[in-house]
């Protein structure tokens, strides 16, 4: 057995290395929440994060390079970067580029207006003046704002910009009357400019990951299959990246169209809601106008991928369905026709009939719904919803969408919200928001508490008079201010105050992080307090169970000597010594005489009663720098330093034996009680710890074949020195 660990020990150093990671060069330009480099030069936004776990799943090592939009398809093409993250698809992209084929956001182009805008429709844009982006994919691609003006012969005045930030400034301003801007960075930015969407909604594109052509699709589909993993299940990575890059901020009730951006329309779904808008519009002077626009329904229709109905509101029947519909109900063609929604719609004939005739009023209507499938399976469904005129007849046109995936990760959600608000009223931290000026703007239950603890008498609603009753600002060693330092570095501090109270002095901890406004400029100080004086104290006391926790670990339980853990350490740093200082070690192999014979007849409890004996008695028999260890059982190691003569062995050998040998007596029973011990010596019996051990452990062996209660070398020493 103890040749076993050599075994083990060469066995693993021929084990192969692991391979080195795969580099992947990732191009970041900067399209905030997507992509974009922070001031410390780091990659941040949804897909850097996004890469950060694939990576970690995909052991790749991830290096990310900074360039603009041009010089990263540039990049792309030759070959200088691997992966393009935020790309919108395209047919003519996918001829240059590898596309993944999983989808990671879909995006469009939504145009703003002021909060006393009326935009309702693209046709409103007639004559206004629109800021929108040089070569946008929103403004100059198929189905782009241009296109679809040209379409709807609607004359634009549009102002070309450098990025949306200055389309949403120049809206802000008043120098233009709306803006075109990726749906994406609206809803991140447009609380910042108090600017409104409007429902003119254009070109939906889906944003994924593009390759370089020199990718092998082996590499492609790693990260497809993870991603695809990760979107079936509500609670993963990808899901958390999403909420913390995407959710908007808001009021406690959102707007209804903002119920609609969470998921992808398509092509066929804006055209729809641009020809409804026209042919109201235009339905009693241009008649032959509404029958072009009437087979452009008809062709969208078909080729949709949108389930799309026709309804009759005045008997409920469908007048018809295009193929997507038929797959989603599981019905053929036919037998929808000849069907009454209620048969799908779970609100029964009655209210049915009653919100279609009430739909025939109205504008566009958007809703949810459960409506059940040929199988019994009920789905839960988004409905937008148009009454068209189609012959003479008023229809209502349907574009209905599954949302079962999206309620169960609302749901998902909801229960996690739930969880966090509980944990967040829990908080007992006080914290608040401090201006400039030292005045709190706000403040949370906790603080406020601590404030009726303070009260003003002057009318003060200052930072220091709040937390200390100071009239001036904190200062000096006890009491540093951190709003002056976050003033002064923009950056986050942690200081530590010293409070006198009625509990004696206790001592907090204030972490103070800066708030800057949308133009980048410092206006507050986000700081939060916490009492952190049980914390030292049970820091100190862990300190204390660390040092317990490491003896124990080191030393036998029941003798408290060296364990062989200890003892090899030791072995090891004497013999490096010995060498340095050319002096003898010597190590003695104990083992005792007789334990078994005491086990049984005194008992296991008397044998280890004797073990704690024989450990005192070896103490006492060693120099101060000489280390007693037990090996377990009725093993013990006793190691020699700083030797320089064989002498000096036999004389500690000799004391050893003669302090061991003694008769234990309980009772009637007499046992004699002695040891046997073997010797080797370095570095004359052996080169390394190991052999030593070995070496003085066949001497043991050698001392209890020949009778026991004696020591015996390893080899024989003939009484010189070693480093002579």
């Amino acid at each position: 057995m103890r040749w076993l660990f050599f075994i083990i020990l060469g066995f693993v150093t021929l084990l192969p290395l692991q391979s080195a990671a795969t580099v992947v060069r990732i191009g970041i330009d900067n399209n905030p929440p997507l992509t974009f480099m922070n001031q410390q030069g780091e990659a941040q936004g949804l897909f850097p994060d996004l890469f950060r776990q694939i990576g970690k799943a995909k052991h790749w090592s991830i290096e990310y390079v900074p360039c603009q939009w041009q010089q990263c398809l540039e990049s792309l093409s030759s070959g200088e970067i691997d992966i393009l993250p935020a790309i919108a698809y395209t047919e003519k992209r996918a001829t240059k580029f590898h596309f993944a084929k999983e989808v990671v956001v879909s995006s469009w182009g939504q145009i703003y207006q002021r909060s006393d805008g009326n935009l309702s429709s693209v046709l409103d844009l007639a004559g206004k003046k629109v800021a929108v982006l040089k070569k946008d994919v929103y403004l100059v691609g198929n189905q782009g704002l241009l296109q679809v003006a040209d379409k709807f012969n609607v004359k634009i005045h549009y102002l070309r910009v450098s990025s949306y930030q200055e389309a949403f400034s120049h809206l802000k301003n008043g120098d233009v009357d709306a803006t075109m801007v990726g749906h994406i960075y609206g809803i991140k930015n447009r609380q910042k400019f108090d600017l409104v969407p409007t429902p003119i909604m254009i070109k939906p594109i889906q944003v994924r990951p593009a390759f370089s052509p020199a990718t092998s699709q082996q590499f492609i589909a790693d990260f497809d299959q993870l991603l695809h993993d990760w979107k079936l299940s509500s609670g993963s990575v990808y899901y958390e990246l999403l909420d913390k890059w995407l959710g908007e901020k808001s009021a406690a009730t959102l707007p209804n169209w903002l119920k609609g951006l969470i998921y992808s329309l398509t092509g066929a779904l804006v055209l729809l809601f641009f020809v409804t808008f026209w042919t109201r519009k235009q339905v009693k002077i241009k008649t032959q106008v509404l029958l072009e626009r009437q087979q452009q329904y008809q062709a969208f229709f078909e080729e949709s991928q949108s389930i799309m109905l026709l309804v009759d509101p005045s008997t409920a029947g469908i007048v018809d369905a295009n193929p997507a519909a038929c797959q989603f109900y599981q019905y053929s063609r036919d037998q929808l026709k000849n069907m009454k929604m209620w048969q799908i719609n779970q609100l029964g004939e009655t209210e049915v009939r009653k919100r279609l005739v009430a739909a025939k009023e109205q504008t566009q209507q958007q809703f949810e719904r459960t409506h059940v499938l040929a199988d019994g399976q009920k789905i839960p469904v988004e409905v937008y919803r148009s009454p068209i005129l189609a012959k003479d007849q008023i229809l209502l046109y349907s574009i209905i969408h599954d949302i079962s995936k999206r309620k169960e990760a609302e749901q998902a959600l909801e229960e996690r919200n739930l969880f966090l608000q509980s944990v967040i009223d829990g908080v007992s931290d006080p914290l608040m928001v401090i201006g400039l000026d030292y005045q709190i703007l706000q403040l949370n239950q906790s603080a406020r508490s601590q404030w009726r603890n303070n009260p003003s008498t002057d009318g003060e609603f200052t930072c220091y008079h709040h937390s200390h009753a100071f009239l001036v600002p904190c200062s000096g060693k006890e009491h540093p201010c951190p709003l002056q330092e976050v003033v002064s570095t923009k950056q986050p501090v942690t200081m530590i105050h010293r409070h006198n109270s009625s509990q004696g002095e206790r001592i907090v901890e204030l972490v103070a992080s800066p708030l800057f406004d949308p133009d980048g400029k410092l206006y507050a100080v986000i700081e939060v307090a916490r009492d952190i004086t049980e914390r030292l104290e049970i820091e100190a006391m862990l300190n204390e169970n660390e040092k317990r926790l490491h003896h124990l670990a080191h030393h036998d339980a029941l003798t408290d000597l060296p364990n062989r853990l200890l003892f090899e350490d030791r072995l090891k740093q004497a013999l490096s010594k010995a060498r340095r200082s050319r002096k003898q070690v010597a190590l003695f192999f104990l083992d005792l005489d007789h334990l078994k014979e005491v086990n049984d007849s005194f008992g296991h409890n008397y044998g280890d009663l004797l073990l704690i004996d024989i450990a005192q008695r070896l103490r006492k028999c060693v120099r101060e720098g000489d280390t007693v260890a037990r090996m377990g059982g009725d093993e013990f190691l006793v190691l020699l330093e700083d030797i320089e003569s064989i002498e000096r062995i036999e004389t500690m050998a000799k004391r050893i034996c003669a302090a061991l040998t003694h008769d234990l007596i309980k009772g009637n029973l007499t046992q004699k009680i002695s040891a046997s011990i073997g010797i080797s010596i370095f570095p004359e019996d052996a080169e390394n710890g190991q052999e030593l051990i070995k070496n003085a452990d066949l001497a043991m062996y050698r001392v209890k074949n020949s009778g026991k209660a004696n020591y015996q070398f390893y080899s024989a020493p003939q009484g010189r020195f070693l480093f002579d």
